[in-house]
């Protein structure tokens, strides 16, 4: 392996134990809502989608992304409802209380980034967040983290 892909290789991995590391510190808002669910919450935000959907987007298995709505569907934060293109299928949705959660959670996370990168400049994070952007695509676009 080149060596800059070995660093790129080396640094992602120890982004990705920073990032399970400060999991457990991330803001709450629920005390039945782990950081595992944000992912869900936000795939169906703007729109309601089928648990295989929402599995695809989050790169996700289905069976784990069908436990985690049935979770948030019996605390009030989602809510099955008809698919208008199918009537035997379900969609899943936000509720109106899984809509405010949402909007604090993302409000406290950005308060979060905003102090903990208090001193990148404006250009530092532009820069990165247009790599971790086109890195995130790369990964996506690769077959080998699709399921089947």
């Amino acid at each position: 392996m080149p060596t800059s892909a070995n660093e790129l290789s080396t640094s992602v991995i120890r982004m990705l134990r920073m990032l399970h590391a400060t999991r457990a510190r991330a803001p709450r808002v629920h005390p039945a809502v782990e950081a595992s669910h944000h992912s869900v919450l936000v795939a169906v935000r703007d729109q309601p989608s089928r648990v295989g959907d929402i599995a695809e987007r989050n790169l996700s298995d289905a069976s784990t992304v069908s436990r985690q709505v049935s979770h948030l569907t019996s605390l009030g934060l989602l809510a099955k409802v008809p698919d208008p293109d199918d009537g035997r299928a379900q969609l899943v949705a936000l509720t109106d209380e899984g809509a405010h959660l949402l909007d604090e959670l993302v409000e406290r996370r950005e308060a979060w980034f905003a102090d903990m990168l208090a001193d990148w400049s404006d250009e530092d994070l532009r820069t990165f967040v247009g790599y971790v952007n086109r890195f995130c695509d790369a990964v996506a676009a690769d077959e080998r983290h699709h399921h089947r």
